[in-house]
Parts: structure tokens; C-alpha cells; sequence
């Protein structure tokens, strides 16, 4: 099976190459961020995505590449609604010109976290232009692919050149520095590892729809952070609890975002791990 995979260079990418079946063909994609075996492509350029899609024929399109960082799509709307959104309208584009099914990589952040425990089917809400915009993904994909997926994460984590919520929590406690952290901010952190397994799993199925690839724990973040600790052996006094009032963010976030994954584990027949799970996984991995 052939794949195309966006965002190449990033967390999921790289987790997604790594974890490949040998007979897997996989061609990475980068924007900004090459590495020695991922090609150009600028997501938001169409003609440019059509080129790339037409001249690998990929049978499937695995799109991770997006502006992600929540703050920052506050301030430049238009940029993130140019990648998260037409972005993934230019690919879902291309891929059904090439026949490709098109797997896109979503977020939490479509529910608006007022009651947590979220299936595929309930309505969403997003509060900030990141998750706007990568709503806006949902559609477009939904509008121009006949063949496509949309796997949501959250809080998604595992080993990488760049710093994601865990390996940062890490880094400052083996620094020995204090760190504060949200106790009313609940998520379902996703190991990258064990998401590229569902996702793998949703192409060779062939599925469609909307799955949650995430992590099967409905956790805060300061709990999250506590089980990072104990998994690397690291000192919890250093870890202080605060709440969002007092922690100022630009964006507004969900209070409560987990995410249900009855539906893929059933629908897949695997397993979403827990945190503890999984960061007993990364941790073996270092």
C-alpha cells in the first residue's frame, strides 16, 4: 500500500514512518521543517499540492501537517485557517483525483469541553481559531473527498526533536525547575506511537468517518503530569497546581475535552492505551 503522509517532519509523521509495515511505500511531506527523507510540498499552495499528490499516486493520504499552535492562530487567523482549513481542502482535492482515501489528523479542541467524554457523533463547538480552523478541515475534507477519515487527538505526545507537552514537563523536571500546572483543563492524552497505529488501522480497513484516536483516559492536566513524574522517576514536589483563571492563556480552551474511544476500539479491534500505558511505552523507548 502506498501512503502520502503531510507533515512529514512533525511528531505524528515521524511516529507514523516509524512504525511502518516493511511493505508499506511511504512518501513524507515537509513545508518548513525538511528532514533527510521528506519532500517539499506547501500545503496551502493548491497547484502545488496537486503536482506533488499526481506525481506520487498515493492510495492513501494520511494529513498531519497544521498550525498548531493555539496562542499563535489567535493572532494570525487568516494563516490558520489557510492551512488547517483550505489546506486540507486542497488536498482532499488532489487525493480524489488520484482515487486516494484521505485520513485527516483533527483535534479535540471541535467540542467546547462543557461536558467531556466525547463520542464521534456529538455536536461540536469550537471556541478558538485553532480549533475553528481545523474544524473548517473537517468540512472542506467532508466536502470535496468521497473517500476520507478523520482521526482526532489530543494533547498529543511521544519522543521528538521538537518539545511537545510531556517531553517539556521532562526537560524542566530533570532541570529541577518548578512547574505549575492546570488541574481544571481535562484532556485524553495521545501517545503519537499508539494514534499511528489507529490510524494505519483505519486504512488497511478502509474505514470512513470520524474515529477517536486517542488516549483511553479522561485526565487532567496536573494528574497527566503527576503520572509523567512517576514514570521517570521525577520529583513531584516540583510540580504545583494552579487553575485557568490564574494560568492567562490567549485562547480560550475547552474545560473538558476527552475523548470516548469505544468506537475505534470496537470498530478497529485494538486497544487505546492509557497514559500509564503509554508513558511506560516511552519510557522504554528512550
Amino acid at each position: 500500500m502506498k501512503f502520502f503522509i503531510t507533515g512529514g517532519s512533525g511528531l505524528l509523521g515521524e511516529r507514523l514512518s516509524a512504525i511502518a509495515n516493511d511493505n508499506y511505500d511511504i512518501t513524507l511531506s515537509h513545508n518548513s521543517n525538511p528532514t533527510g527523507n521528506t519532500i517539499k510540498c506547501d500545503i496551502t499552495n493548491e497547484q502545488e499540492v496537486e503536482k506533488v499528490i499526481l506525481n506520487n499516486s498515493p492510495d492513501v493520504i494520511i494529513h498531519c501537517a497544521a498550525m498548531t499552535n493555539v496562542d499563535l492562530c489567535e493572532d494570525e487567523i487568516d494563516k490558520a485557517y489557510d492551512i488547517n482549513g483550505n489546506g486540507t481542502g486542497n488536498i482532499a482535492r488532489a487525493g480524489e483525483k488520484v482515487g486516494a482515501k484521505v485520513i485527516y489528523v483533527s483535534t479535540d479542541f471541535v467540542f467546547d469541553g462543557k461536558k467531556g467524554n466525547y463520542s464521534e457523533d456529538d455536536e461540536v463547538n469550537p471556541l478558538g481559531y485553532y480549533a475553528k480552523s481545523k474544524y473548517d478541515g473537517e468540512v472542506q475534507l467532508k466536502k470535496y473527498s468521497t473517500n476520507w477519515a478523520i482521526a482526532r487527538v489530543s494533547v498529543l505526545y511521544g519522543w521528538h526533536k521538537r518539545q511537545n507537552f510531556t517531553t517539556w514537563v521532562i526537560n524542566q523536571l530533570r532541570q529541577d525547575n518548578d512547574i505549575n500546572i492546570v488541574t481544571d483543563q481535562i484532556n485524553s492524552p495521545t501517545f503519537a506511537d499508539n494514534a499511528a497505529e489507529a490510524i494505519y488501522e483505519i486504512a488497511l480497513q478502509d474505514k470512513n468517518g470520524i474515529y477517536h484516536t486517542a488516549g483511553n483516559d479522561e485526565i487532567s492536566r496536573y494528574d497527566f503530569t503527576m503520572k509523567i513524574a512517576e514514570e521517570f522517576d521525577l520529583n513531584k514536589e516540583l510540580i504545583h497546581p494552579t487553575n485557568s483563571t490564574e494560568f492567562v492563556q490567549k485562547a480560550p480552551r475547552p474545560m473538558n475535552s476527552s475523548l470516548n474511544v469505544h468506537k475505534v476500539e470496537k470498530e478497529l479491534g485494538m486497544r487505546m492505551e492509557t497514559c500509564s500505558e503509554s508513558l511506560h511505552r516511552m519510557a522504554e523507548n528512550e
